[in-house]
């Protein structure tokens, strides 16, 4: 059982296909400029997407639980 758990299914190319253009998303390719500025989500904004609450319920964390640790660590690090 260890060795179907460390072993991948099936080699990556067979499960992929036809090899796609690197950070291909839909038709249109990512340009540099839609990284300048390396701009992060927000914590509310992360906080407030459905697949972070869906993940977030099912590994029993609470929002308010999650904010106070987040708190906590950001005044240790000043």
């Amino acid at each position: 059982m260890m060795y179907s758990a460390c072993t991948p299914a099936a080699a990556p190319l067979e499960v992929r296909g036809a090899a796609q253009p690197a950070f291909a998303v839909g038709l249109r390719a990512r340009s540099g400029r839609d990284f300048e500025g390396n701009g992060e989500p927000s914590l509310d904004e992360l906080m407030g997407d459905e697949v972070i609450r869906r993940v977030m319920a099912r590994d029993g964390v609470q929002a308010d639980q999650l904010r106070s640790l987040m708190d906590h660590m950001r005044n240790r690090l000043r």
